[in-house]
């Protein structure tokens, strides 16, 4: 039995080595997140200190106390809404506009599987082991291909996007937890790009908590640096973060919500 058990193992480890998708869904499969978890709806509430003193700056509404991303998931079917609480009624368009400044925190919240992050390339194997291409299908992307690249452990450590003009390079750091059980977390991503004489370089460092004996994204800071190669040019450097509070799992409210059955707060 002892025999056959490592006949079978090794007989999937040798798929997934030849077969890129199943090599990437065996990864993911790896990575902590709330939906791997069994999380099948909830509330959370986010906010940023920067948006709400952007605002205040402003003078549109006044002094704002705070400006808060109620935002609403659910998992059957997958949907998300979000709701702007703490402006006035109305300002419809505005409250639009604050939303996308957002989403860039919620990639990290509800993250994407890695073949997912990839549509529109094809996988195939790269030149050296445990590295991967996506190539662009379309014929119409920005970035050509990426090459993938995993350790020993086959935890990502790399992705290198193939440019016409310039280099970019993303660096994921992921590490064990206590709450993932035994599963990979994310901990920050380095994003570095140049082109034309400016470089850019992006970190994301992710901070987490429990609700409901769950482990969640509590905190995501985001760390823009940008340069010129001119001489004594000094670096514009831009910082913001983002709290992720009063999780709601798997009560209902969600679903609520978008069966329209709770009172909504007025946007």
């Amino acid at each position: 039995m002892k025999l056959l058990f490592l006949m079978l193992a090794t007989f999937s480890l040798n798929v997934c080595a030849q077969d890129p998708v199943a090599y990437l869904n065996n990864f993911d499969s790896k990575i902590y997140s709330l939906k791997t978890k069994g999380v099948k709806e909830f509330v959370v509430d986010i906010e940023s200190a920067k948006i709400t003193k952007q605002i205040n700056d402003q003078m549109i509404f006044g002094q704002v106390k705070e400006v808060i991303f109620r935002t609403y998931w659910t998992s059957n079917p997958e949907r998300m809404a979000i709701d702007v609480i703490g402006l006035p009624e109305g300002f419809r368009e505005i409250k639009e506009e604050l939303k996308l400044s957002i989403l860039t925190f919620m990639e990290n919240l509800l993250p994407l599987n890695t073949v997912q992050r990839f549509a529109g390339y094809k996988f195939h194997s790269g030149v050296a082991p445990k590295e991967f291409v996506a190539q662009d299908s379309t014929g119409i992307a920005n970035i050509e291909s990426f090459v993938l690249r995993f350790d020993n452990t086959d935890r990502l450590i790399e992705v290198v996007g193939k440019k016409a003009i310039g280099t970019l390079v993303i660096t994921p750091r992921y590490e064990k937890d206590s709450f993932a059980a035994g599963k990979w977390v994310l901990k920050a991503t380095t994003t570095t790009s140049s082109e034309n004489g400016q470089s850019l370089v992006i970190k994301k460092d992710l901070s987490y908590g429990t609700s409901q004996g769950i482990g969640v994204l509590s905190r995501v800071t985001l760390t823009t640096e940008q340069k010129s190669e001119t001489p004594n040019t000094k670096p514009l450097i831009l910082e913001e973060t983002v709290s992720f509070r009063n999780y709601k799992i798997n009560g209902g409210e969600a679903m609520k919500y978008f069966l329209g059955d709770s009172a909504k707060p007025t946007p």
